[in-house]
């Protein structure tokens, strides 16, 4: 028979790059072991591919590594994938269950090592579908004791915390438990009269301009700010709006969520127009479009709905209102102008209130037969050139200027250029002296230390009267050791920060050098990530444009503002 050579995969997985649970390194050693123990003749460094995925989830199978050894295999370079456990191939039964067809259609062996499961057997591949269906089985059933202690808690209208909606602060509430003569604690939802006034406001106001973009500029103009002193923007206006905790318990928001077919754990006689709604179930996680975790709102049928503890702020009526004029809103929603080429998007700023200037279309075409637009800044659009009235300006002009600034600072002759360069080099040369200078203050402190340890060792054989004088020498060494402590710390910290500068020069200097000569084949987003680099801000009045350049702290940027006039 002829002799498989094909390799054997090492894969291993951990979600999250912390010091709980078995690190990728333990789980690669013990696959090792166990490889030995199986195979008679098997060199680990030719005969084994390590696989690694830190910081992935197993809950799908969406991971750099797995994708690659997935390709191994499809190209027949592998016999046998050896694992820590189970879940770290797949937490997904599904997945699980595909993964094992196309092993089987390869050829290709399971084997983990921890539940001593080998596909080589009929008896191991059955093995290994049980522990897969059993641990997803545990996983729905946590799931679902979560949902039943959720609703269990809805039940008691109780704050779980968290930081607390606009117009309540939580409060704490002792309480005897049946047949329990132990006091317990529950949290509770109690007014903000300042902040519940606010409440009623952006509600009653709702109603009256019936849009959100109103409300804004009303609440803009009107200087009236978030509990954290920021400008109320239609987002967080919405997230108020659309919050069930402000409604009074009664029986419109009774059937406006029973239209929804919502379970309401509480009886109806509890809506009876005198505490509010608490909601819950309302988030849950999911992914970025990066991979992150990322906090979800969940859609309304999965709410679990109670009325709680407070006092409600908003009539059922008016709340339920509210709920409709948005959904009717839905199709006319603010939308930015869909200038998809602005380089400064993100990046301009207003020089008046420091608002971002978003890029705003306008009719015709330039002479290279460019869309024209304008850059307008937001606190303006807003508040309808009450709180700010800063003159547009022309997007195309605007970009074109700030590359045009950008090329001449790439010129090796540039002022920036030139003094990136000497901060990249002249870094090395003080690195040395300051390791000389290091070693010179730490040879000092291990003399005085040596010093102090030997006038310890004297102590038991001097005489009374040289006492004084022994602790007087002490207390020097030790006040000397302090003080170059803190000079070494000095140097330390400059020196540190020297090296970021280094660092921080020698990436603009890459950018200046590699993407520059090519920036107008890049995409638009690495376009302003690029811009972004090297461009801390750029501002403009309407009238002049000033741009700054990044760069260490040693580099003069009141030299490098442009301003040209640009109307």
């Amino acid at each position: 028979m002829e002799k498989d050579t094909r390799k054997i995969a090492i894969y291993s997985r951990k979600s999250k790059f912390t010091g709980k649970g078995d690190s990728t390194s333990i789980q690669i050693e013990a696959c090792k072991k166990a490889i030995n123990m199986k195979y008679d003749d098997i060199d680990i460094k030719k005969d084994i591919i390590i696989y690694e995925d830190e910081g992935y989830t197993g809950a799908n199978t969406k991971r750099p590594a797995f994708q690659n050894m997935l390709k191994a295999i499809q190209n027949n370079e592998i016999k046998a994938i050896v694992f820590y456990k189970l879940d770290r191939i797949s937490r997904n039964v599904s997945d699980f269950s595909s993964l094992l067809e196309k092993l089987t259609d390869y050829n290709v062996s399971l084997i983990s090592v921890t539940e001593n499961i080998d596909t080589e057997s009929p008896m191991g591949k059955a093995m290994i579908y049980i522990t897969s269906v059993f641990a997803q089985l545990e996983r729905d059933t946590i799931a679902e004791r979560i949902t039943d202690n959720m609703i269990a808690l809805s039940k008691t209208g109780r704050w779980l915390g968290g930081a607390t909606p606009t117009g309540f602060k939580s409060e704490a509430v002792e309480y005897v438990k049946d047949n329990d003569d132990k006091k317990r604690k529950l949290f509770k939802l109690s007014p903000v009269e300042e902040e519940v006034r606010v409440i009623k406001l952006i509600f009653s106001k709702m109603i009256e301009l019936r849009s959100q973009t109103k409300l804004e500029t009303f609440m803009i103009n009107n200087d009236i700010k978030t509990k954290n002193n920021k400008n109320y923007t239609r987002w967080t206006l919405k997230n108020i709006l659309t919050n069930p905790v402000y409604a009074i318990a009664d029986m419109h928001t009774y059937n406006y969520f029973k239209n929804f077919k919502i379970d309401i754990h509480a009886d109806i006689d509890r809506f009876n127009g005198k505490n509010g709604l608490m909601v819950y179930n309302k988030t849950g996680t999911g992914k970025s479009s990066t991979g992150k975790p990322v906090i979800v709102d969940k859609v309304i049928t999965e709410w679990i709905v109670s009325v709680g503890k407070h006092k409600g702020i908003i009539s059922g009526k008016d709340w339920v209102e509210v709920q409709n004029i948005i959904k009717g809103n839905t199709s006319k929603r603010y939308r930015h102008a869909s200038v998809t080429n602005a380089l400064l998007s993100g990046i301009i700023r207003c020089s008046f209130c420091g608002s971002f200037m978003r890029a705003k279309t306008s009719p015709g075409y330039d002479e290279l037969g460019r869309r024209k637009f304008n850059y307008m800044c937001e606190l303006k659009e807003k508040s309808r050139r009450v709180k700010c009235n800063c003159p547009n300006v022309n997007g195309r002009v605007i970009d074109d200027l700030v590359m045009e600034e950008i090329k001449k600072v790439s010129l090796p002759t540039s002022k920036l250029y030139l003094k990136l360069k000497d901060i990249s080099t002249s870094i090395f040369d003080k690195e040395t002296k300051i390791n000389e200078e290091l070693k010179t203050l730490r040879k000092a402190i291990n003399k005085n230390e040596n010093s102090i340890e030997g006038y310890i060792e004297k102590i038991p054989y001097i005489e009374i009267s040289e006492m004084d004088e022994i602790n007087n020498k002490i207390k020097k060494l030790k006040e000397t050791n302090k003080n170059i402590e803190k000079q070494i710390k000095e140097i330390t910290k400059r020196d540190h920060t020297e090296i970021k500068d280094k660092d921080m020069a020698d990436l603009i200097l890459n950018i200046l050098d590699t993407y520059l000569n090519s920036f107008d084949d890049l995409n638009l987003k690495v376009k302003r990530t690029m811009i972004k680099a090297i461009l801390p801000s750029v501002t403009t009045d309407g009238e002049n444009l000033v741009i700054n350049f990044i760069g260490a702290r040693d580099i003069d940027n009141t030299a490098l503002p442009v301003r040209d006039n640009f109307k």
